[in-house]
């Protein structure tokens, strides 16, 4: 890859972060969920009350942040890879927690989410709708730890290859840490703080991927020829 193209590439990338990050919240400005052990009342105000319309169109822009998500996470295992074993383990390490983060995201915790917006509305028993609400609690936990995963991993990349600043490394393995230790305690908002956590890195890896130097070769400047 040529030096200009691996540049353009790292602020595809860049802007691709930032991208995913902004329509993350661009759809919690829109959807409405339940917490877990959440009292009937706000069951009912959050999935049965709330406007379907709006759920369901929070949950289209959830589904376009984690397919940006998937384009931003196979560049980085490109993009970080160097000619190592080790850096050749941990690219694909990235590549495959990010389609298990983007499979349970969408397969489990979107999907659950959705059952208990459109059952809500369709009669189904609270008991019925609190148990998909539930579910997808449950699906975020594990998305958590694989999330945790993936940060770790490209923490590492960046240490190995060199290609961000280290700090990039370094917060990244404070922020995976975060995501995979606040599992334990699902229910107790620690998982909010970790996904903050690591909203925050992702922002600054974006910042350091478009910021990152043109490091194309300068051409040397053509001697003249003095005529004798």
């Amino acid at each position: 890859m040529s030096a200009v193209n691996e540049r353009r590439l790292w602020r595809v990338a860049g802007g691709l972060a930032i991208a995913h990050v902004v329509l993350l919240f661009g759809s919690f400005s829109v959807q409405r969920v339940a917490p877990l052990g959440a009292s009937q009342g706000t069951v009912v105000a959050d999935h049965v009350r709330w406007s379907m319309a709006k759920g369901f169109s929070g949950g289209y822009v959830t589904c376009l942040s984690m397919l940006v998500f998937v384009l931003v996470a196979t560049l980085l295992a490109r993009l970080l890879r160097v000619d190592t074993d080790v850096s050749g383990w941990l690219c694909s390490t990235i590549a495959a927690a990010a389609a298990i983060y983007v499979a349970v995201t969408l397969g489990s915790e979107l999907a659950n989410l959705g059952a208990a917006l459109y059952d809500g509305h369709h009669g189904a028993s609270l008991e019925t709708v609190t148990a998909f609400d539930h579910a997808h609690w449950f699906a975020v936990f594990l998305a958590s730890a694989v999330l945790g995963l993936f940060t770790l991993a490209v923490a590492a990349a960046v240490r190995v290859s060199g290609a961000l600043p280290r700090w990039v490394a370094y917060t990244g393995i404070v922020a995976g840490a975060a995501c995979i230790l606040a599992v334990p305690g699902a229910g107790s908002g620690l998982v909010d703080t970790a996904t903050i956590l690591w909203v925050l890195w992702f922002v600054g890896l974006a910042v350091a991927a478009l910021r990152r130097p043109n490091l194309a070769p300068v051409p040397a400047p053509a001697q003249s020829r003095v005529s004798v």
